[in-house]
């Protein structure tokens, strides 16, 4: 079970992100096949896992611009409760829905260029009911190694999601509120007041420079959005069109409307009535990430599918 949900690797030679991933798998199939003592292999998975994953980084992409406004000590605590929240998350989303009865089966399926630095591998596994389940890593490369950014399940981003709610807590009430709910969930080691992703909630589409054509990865999640749509008919959804922070704000914001409508355009077609989806573009840019750097114009080059029941 952990070597489906958990992933990292240390390595001194420079390697793949593939590399990375199914040296980990070995890694704790080695440590899971000796264990004697369930709660001390579980523990040791998981510090091989923290070295893989970017918890800085995803914590302050979670924050957004509330980052700049934290203390040294205020962004260490956070990226440290960030980091649980989002491994509680995972554990309990993937161990609901892997199969109780035989150990899972991984499969690498495809590795998939994001950005100058950034790469996706994708994988399946085989759900309790016998449907894969996609779990896509978002990694990014880091000195001679590569780090997870962000956790796709099958489609939903586990640090897009968290970033919506946590944005709403900040608009609604304060840092304090939030640093407060994280302590509880953190503390407590259950979900507590922030909750995981449900089957659908987010998605978070990718788009070239200058290009609205939406990518297999994009028609993929659409796909899935679509179908869960087609069974929760009260559902609406919101699709905000973005573009990076270059050029010009008047090109930019038709880019951005491109987008969003290419994502509506592709929901009609799978069989969502268009009164149901509401489209949206910013005046202001509203970007994931703020350095500038390829790794994270990609980011901020997207549109975002919410559900707003």
């Amino acid at each position: 079970m952990l070597a489906v949900i958990l992933t990292s690797s240390v390595s001194s030679a420079e390697t793949s992100p593939r590399g990375e991933l199914e040296d980990f798998f070995g890694r704790v199939t080695a440590v899971l096949s000796v264990a004697t003592n369930a709660k001390q292999a579980r523990d040791d998975v998981r510090s091989l896992a923290r070295a893989l994953f970017d918890g800085p980084g995803a914590a302050r992409r979670a924050l957004g611009s509330d980052w700049d406004l934290r203390t040294a000590a205020e962004r260490e605590e956070f990226t440290r409760m960030f980091t649980g929240v989002v491994e509680q998350a995972y554990l309990e989303i993937v161990q609901s829905r892997l199969p109780r009865d035989r150990p899972p089966a991984i499969r690498i399926v495809g590795e998939e260029p994001i950005a100058e630095r950034g790469t996706v591998i994708r994988t399946e596994v085989q759900g309790r009911y016998g449907s894969d389940m996609q779990l896509d890593y978002l990694m990014t490369r880091s000195g001679k190694g590569w780090l997870i950014r962000d956790i796709v399940i099958d489609g939903i981003s586990l640090v897009e999601n968290y970033r919506a709610q946590f944005a709403r807590i900040l608009r609604t009430s304060s840092y304090a509120d939030l640093a407060l709910r994280l302590r509880t969930v953190v503390g407590a080691g259950t979900r507590g007041p922030i909750a995981a992703p449900p089957s659908f909630d987010v998605i978070v589409a990718y788009f070239d420079t200058s290009r609205a054509e939406l990518s297999p990865a994009a028609r993929r999640d659409l796909d899935r959005a679509a179908t869960w749509l087609a069974t929760n008919a009260h559902a609406r959804v919101l699709v905000e069109g973005h573009a990076d922070q270059r050029g010009d704000a008047q090109p930019n914001q038709a880019l951005a409307e491109r987008r969003a409508s290419s994502i509506r355009d592709y929901l009609v077609t799978q069989g969502v009535d268009d009164d149901r989806i509401t489209t949206v573009t910013y005046a202001v840019p509203r970007p994931v990430c703020q350095e500038a750097l390829e790794t994270c114009w990609v980011q901020n080059r997207r549109a975002v599918v919410r559900v707003t029941r």
